[in-house]
């Protein structure tokens, strides 16, 4: 009709329901993962699943929504690993890290569960979109690790060369297969 204005839309951010979907997805695939099956392989593989950050500066618009997909491979079963991942960074780019790790157990956890320290080496290509900028930074990347069965729940350390050397806190989910 002329002279109507068109109806708006109201939009949600869709932060409490990608969280949600993302969780439920992330649920599903942990209770099929966790499943008795039949003989498998060492776990040599596994898939990373990226999902969110935690940044120590609040008074920055970081996108605490990190998605992405990674590829770790052990060369030692439970212990060394090389992984490559591709992500969505805090500045709204992609991210590419390749890193090269240890884990090491710390402790039991009930129901079978184990508590890991993490240490790698990463070297990442990072996009800045808003700055029209690239750049590849290198350096450590600690963390810890809680593993069940095939599914480790996974928490590093972002650091940087500052007075406050923690720039963020990032999770993930590695799968072995």
């Amino acid at each position: 009709m002329a002279g109507t204005k068109p109806r708006a839309t109201p939009r949600s951010s869709g932060f409490g329901s990608r969280h949600v979907e993302f969780g439920v997805t992330l649920l599903v695939v942990a209770v099929l993962v966790l499943l008795p099956s039949p003989a498998r392989a060492d776990d040599r593989w596994g898939i990373s699943i990226w999902g969110l950050s935690y940044h120590v500066d609040r008074s920055v618009d970081y996108n605490e929504d990190n998605w992405g997909l990674g590829l770790r491979y052990y060369l030692k079963p439970g212990r060394y690993f090389v992984e490559f991942d591709a992500l969505r960074n805090s500045n709204r780019g992609l991210v590419l890290p390749l890193s090269a790790g240890a884990e090491f157990r710390i402790a039991p956890l009930p129901a079978g569960c184990k508590l890991f320290a993490v240490a790698a080496l990463t070297a990442a290509y990072y996009q800045y979109p808003a700055r029209n900028v690239s750049e590849v930074k290198f350096g450590p990347v600690p963390g810890v690790a809680i593993g069940c069965g095939h599914v480790k729940g996974n928490i590093m350390a972002v650091l940087r060369k500052s007075s406050e050397p923690l720039a963020a806190l990032t999770a993930s989910l590695t799968i072995g297969f």
